[in-house]
C-alpha cells in the first residue's frame, strides 16, 4: 500500500504521504523516482507505459512526451478554468459601461454571474475566447513542464547530467 493513507484522529481523517510500499515519512522527491528509467521523473515512466500499449507504436522521444504531457496539461486546465476567466474579464470590463446588462458598480457573485451567462448567451459562452487562451497555452505550458523536469535531473543529477 502506498500513496496518500489516513489515518482517523478524534473523529477527523488525517491525510499523510508516503511513498509506495513503505511506511515511513517520505525521502525527499520520492515521487520523482521510476526504476530503471534514464530519468527519475515520473512523466518518463508513466509516458513509456502509454506509448507501449501497441508493440508495433515507435518509441515517442523523451522529449516529444515531456512537451506533450506539459501541453495538455496546461490547455486542460486552463480550459478547466475558463469560465472563472470569462467572469474576470466581464468584471473588469463592467466599470466602463462597455458591456450590455452589466451595470457599473453592481456587484454579484460567482453563481450569479456564471448563470447571467448561461441564461442571456448559453453554456458555450463561458468558454467564449478559449481558443486563443489554450493555443497561448499549450507552448508556454509545454516549454515551462520540459524546462521544469531538466532543471529537477540536473539539481539531482539525474538523466542526462548523471554524475558518473
Amino acid at each position: 500500500r502506498g500513496g496518500w493513507s489516513g489515518v482517523e484522529c478524534g473523529g477527523r481523517i488525517r491525510l499523510m504521504s508516503a511513498p509506495p510500499g513503505s511506511d515511513g515519512p517520505p525521502p525527499p522527491a520520492w515521487w520523482r523516482s521510476a526504476v530503471g528509467d534514464v530519468s527519475t521523473s515520473g512523466v518518463t515512466h508513466a509516458a513509456r507505459s502509454i506509448g507501449g500499449l501497441g508493440s508495433s507504436a515507435p518509441e515517442i522521444p523523451t522529449t516529444t512526451k515531456l512537451l506533450l504531457c506539459g501541453g495538455v496539461a496546461g490547455a486542460f486546465s486552463k480550459s478547466c478554468t475558463a469560465p472563472l476567466a470569462r467572469i474576470t474579464i466581464l468584471r473588469q470590463l463592467q466599470s466602463t459601461g462597455q458591456v450590455p446588462g452589466w451595470i457599473p458598480g453592481e456587484n454579484q457573485g460567482i453563481l450569479r454571474a456564471l448563470s447571467k451567462i448561461v441564461r442571456e448567451e448559453g453554456v458555450r459562452a463561458l468558454w467564449k475566447g478559449n481558443g486563443v487562451t489554450v493555443l497561448h497555452r499549450l507552448p508556454y505550458s509545454s516549454i515551462n513542464f520540459y524546462a521544469y523536469e531538466n532543471i529537477m535531473d540536473w539539481l539531482e543529477g539525474e538523466g542526462a547530467f548523471a554524475h558518473t
